[in-house]
């Protein structure tokens, strides 16, 4: 809990970052922040082209939908906004490595910033599946005023490995690299481009070990079943986030002193 409060403290410096690197992304551009919003409508484009009138895949009713785009994209905006963090983290230590010198600047709030600057994305894309579901005619269930709980064992969870990334990174430089490899693997492991059923059955315990699975499932199951996600599901995700939550504090905090000397 004094984690999160000490978090809570320095909300207004972090919600400063985050609004900085929003920002920053599209500095320039003619359109600036509004990209955020044409490109998950693009993606949700083309994911419908190509999936449902070219390719014609469906997935059966009990995945909520049949439209294979939508269901793709519920499980991608959540992935995308994980991956996101996780990867720029590898590199936030180093670009603030000014800040660090500075005895009196709390280091683990920079981790934290592009978690959330991934989350605000993720909200977005979740406001145009939405859009897209009612559009199709698809109901939406009052189970989804619980989506914000989800969302925040989804920040728990990232915004752990984040630190213990981050504050690795500064000593093993090629973290970066070796993350983009776990990634890939994990992304292709998680049911989102297919879904659970067409996991073989001897293959399905590594699903109940997979918080990304829980995580996705979900929300799938909110928005697009209208019903409560697997309570197993929930628990183990929950958990999984809190340890690591925990961990990644103590790792990051534990690694700190020696920022200063390696940068």
């Amino acid at each position: 809990m004094g984690r999160i409060l000490g978090l809570y403290r320095h909300r207004a410096l972090i919600v400063s970052f985050v609004k900085r690197d929003l920002l920053a992304r599209y500095k320039g551009s003619a359109v600036g922040l509004f990209w955020s919003v044409i490109h998950p409508l693009i993606m949700l484009a083309l994911y419908t082209f190509v999936f449902s009138t070219i390719l014609k895949v469906r997935v059966g009713i009990s995945e909520g939908t049949e439209q294979f785009a939508i269901y793709l994209f519920c499980g991608l905006l959540p992935w995308n906004a994980f991956a996101e963090g996780l990867n720029r983290s590898t590199g936030v230590i180093l670009e603030n490595s000014n800040l660090i010198k500075r005895a009196i600047f709390p280091s683990e709030i920079l981790p934290v910033y592009p978690v959330i600057a991934g989350i605000v994305n993720e909200l977005i894309g979740f406001a145009i599946l939405l859009a897209a579901l009612l559009l199709v005619g698809h109901p939406l269930a009052p189970v989804m005023l619980l989506l914000p709980a989800i969302l925040l064992l989804q920040f728990v969870m990232t915004t752990g490995l984040a630190w213990i990334i981050a504050g690795a990174t500064v000593f093993i430089r090629d973290l970066g690299q070796m993350l983009g490899v776990v990634l890939t693997l994990w992304v292709f492991l998680t049911p989102i481009f297919y879904p659970p059923s067409a996991v073989p059955r001897q293959m399905r315990a590594l699903l109940a070990v997979n918080p990304m699975y829980a995580l996705v499932e979900a929300y799938r199951s909110l928005i697009l079943k209208g019903q409560l996600p697997s309570w197993e599901g929930v628990t183990f995700l929950a958990s999984i986030a809190a340890v690591v939550f925990l961990v990644g504090y103590q790792v990051f905090t534990r690694m700190q002193p020696a920022f200063a000397d390696v940068l």
